[in-house]
């Protein structure tokens, strides 16, 4: 296989855990395609503004949903559609879960799981994982208690047993 397709699952924040394994994201808009990496090629999700926080608020991924998000030319239906579409091109899906309230992620893993997508899991240090139970039987590898220093090693190991 060639260099595999990433999707990086997760809460989007500011300065975010992505910017730590695709250092150039902050830059990239979902209209630049994907970015080329040494050994894989990272899918999504893009961020519908910069990564600074400018236009990031409440559950919004930095789209137009009615937050005050007025500048961003994305809708919430266009992140759900660009990020599916994303999901669907990958053939690794690796999640990193820092809070319980991350339901957009859970989401993407179910729809990755469903799609037979090779998928992923790590949970933050001090993370309580009891109620995550269902996507973790599901995953086809989990880590527990990893530092955000940690995931770019995790991910090239994951690419690897790919």
């Amino acid at each position: 296989m060639s260099r595999p397709s990433i999707y990086l699952a997760g809460k989007i924040e500011k300065n975010g855990w992505r910017d730590l394994v695709v250092p150039t994201l902050k830059r990239h808009e979902w209209n630049d395609g994907p970015i080329h990496m040494n050994s894989f090629i990272y899918t999504g999700p893009f961020f519908c503004s910069c990564g600074h926080g400018c236009n990031h608020g409440p559950n919004g991924h930095g789209a137009a949903n009615g937050y005050d998000f007025d500048e961003s030319p994305y809708t919430q239906y266009d992140v759900i559609q660009n990020n599916n579409s994303a999901l669907d091109s990958a053939d690794l899906v690796f999640a990193y879960i820092t809070s319980a309230d991350c339901y957009g992620t859970l989401i993407e893993l179910g729809h990755a799981i469903h799609a037979g997508k090779h998928v992923a899991i790590a949970f933050a240090p001090d993370m309580p994982t009891n109620d995550f139970w269902y996507a973790a039987l599901q995953a086809h590898r989990v880590y527990y208690g990893v530092r955000p220093c940690c995931l770019s090693a995790l991910l090239e190991q994951e690419v690897e047993a790919l």
